[in-house]
């Protein structure tokens, strides 16, 4: 429903607007005034969406109106409906940031032009006011009330990474125009606390859950060309806007335990019965997974460490363990590692945060068994030979690398400048980093890249991908988006939606 508000002096012309307005075929409520003064009284008390006003007019003309429309209402649409071929008073309506204008005798074919394209306006108007109404309800959890909305509406919640402190932000402007794309009919994309996470509401008055479940599908396809990790989660039809932030709460907490490691999904939303059951099952499951770790730490065997390690990696890939849940696994033996190694290991961070980078750094199993793996190590006699390799050593090669992050330096290059063996080098690394030395030196190279594209705007991502010794454009955006789970050129797409 729009408000139309049509001041014009001369009967006749206003009823042929009214005509031209009904035959749009609109939803739309009409006032009339004959006079500047009458339109003024009718503007405080009906504060209509759209003006359509003569210029002369009595009492108070056209232009004045306009003015104190905007002073009123700063989103009204204003169309001048006027006589004077030559438009004497273009400059002045300029001023005044009047829409459009219309010549008498009015044009059928561009009258209607003018009102679909204004109306069009005002929707995407009112369609960001309630947007940034609803952010406000999910992001300050407050409870909506006395807001008009679908009687059956639909959420989807959309989440890019698996940790949010290393998640990259999910684009509003990327998510909507892909929901367009999809033939989706009226929704709103809404903003929450979490960056790497958007909310869409669709609108079921035209269409099915299941239709939207489709389209989401379809959604997440193009997505995944922008993002390594992204998954949704569609609810029910659900009816009562003044409980958005219960509902989008509870979805929010079903699609963080539902999300796996490597793959990408659109759930169903399901409340289940037995999450009680489930709970107790997977701590006893973690609880004497912990114990085994403990023993064979304890008898220092690196043969039952990897057997035990391959065995778990088997058992949660064939199992789909969530993300959540192997989470708990890597708490429990990262919590006994770290009291194993009583601080031998310098790279060995707090349990917590070395779980949460190790599900970010690994999406495949075969990734995340070969870094788990790795802390076989220090439990063969290659631990007195780590203990035998300067921490200082390892220092001074990655300062070297950061020292000369703009150049492409290899890996004979760094082994003839501190006049080593290559494989010596290598094992440092695999030692205290957990990395080779060219993976290393790339993620130094790319965390320059972030920096660069933050800093600099107008760089382009070739420029960049040059600067930094990057001879391939096509590589430098592989490893940036292995980095960071987005491409260079949809990080500087996000940067200029400013949602970072």
């Amino acid at each position: 429903m729009y408000n139309i508000l049509i001041a014009e002096d001369s009967k006749l012309i206003l009823r042929d607007i009214e005509r031209l307005i009904r035959q749009s075929g609109f939803d739309v409520t009409f006032r009339e005034a004959f006079d500047g003064e009458t339109a003024l009284d009718i503007l405080r008390e009906f504060q209509p969406d759209l003006i359509f006003t003569d210029i002369k007019m009595p009492v108070i003309n056209g232009l004045e109106l306009i003015q104190c429309a905007k002073k009123l209402y700063p989103q009204v649409k204003c169309v001048i409906i006027s006589g004077y071929a030559d438009f004497t008073f273009t400059h002045e309506a300029l001023v005044l940031q009047v829409d459009d204008y219309v010549m008498k005798p009015v044009d059928m074919d561009q009258f209607h032009g003018i009102l679909s394209r204004l109306l069009k306006e005002i929707d995407e108007i009112r369609m960001q006011r309630e947007e940034l109404m609803l952010s406000k309800v999910l992001q300050e959890e407050i409870e909506i009330s006395n807001f008009r909305f679908p009687k059956g509406y639909l959420i989807t919640i959309v989440r890019v990474g698996l940790v949010q402190q290393y998640a990259a932000p999910l684009s509003r402007e990327l998510l909507y125009a892909g929901v367009k794309e999809s033939g989706a009919g009226k929704f709103w994309v809404i903003g929450t606390k979490l960056h790497n996470e958007k909310v869409i509401i669709y609108d079921l008055e035209n269409e099915t859950c299941k239709e939207i479940f489709e389209k989401n599908i379809c959604l997440l396809e193009s997505l995944k060309k922008n993002y390594t990790r992204i998954n949704f989660i569609c609810s029910g039809k659900l009816a009562d806007i003044s409980q958005l932030y219960a509902q989008y709460s509870g979805l929010s907490g079903r699609l963080r335990n539902r999300v796996l490691l490597d793959e990408c999904h659109v759930f169903e939303d399901e409340v289940r019965s037995d999450v009680w059951e489930t709970y107790i099952r997977q701590k006893e499951e973690v609880d004497i997974f912990k114990k085994k770790i403990e023993l064979i730490l304890k008898n220092h065997s690196a043969e039952d460490y990897r057997k035990e390690i391959r065995k778990r990696i088997a058992q949660w890939k064939e199992g789909h363990y969530t993300v959540t849940l192997l989470r708990k696994y890597l708490m429990a033996l990262l919590e006994e590692l770290f009291i194993a190694m009583e601080g031998n290991s310098p790279s060995m961070e707090e349990p917590g945060i070395l779980a949460d980078k190790i599900l970010n750094d690994n999406s495949q199993y075969e990734d995340l068994a070969e870094n788990l793996l790795e802390y076989s190590v220090w439990l063969t006699g290659e631990k007195e030979e780590k203990m035998g390799v300067p921490i200082e050593f390892a220092q001074k090669l990655t300062d070297y690398m950061r020292t000369n992050v703009y150049q492409n330096l290899s890996l004979q290059d760094i082994s003839d400048y501190f006049k080593t063996s290559p494989s010596y080098i290598c094992r440092i690394f695999k030692i205290y980093y957990g990395d080779t030395p060219i993976s290393f030196y790339n993620k130094i190279k790319i965390e320059e890249a972030k920096k660069l594209l933050t800093e600099y705007r107008n760089m382009k991502v070739k420029d960049v991908a040059e600067v930094l010794g990057f001879s391939d454009q096509y590589y430098f955006s592989k490893v940036f988006k292995q980095q960071y789970g987005v491409s260079p050129s949809v990080y500087k797409l996000q940067l200029e939606d400013n949602t970072i």
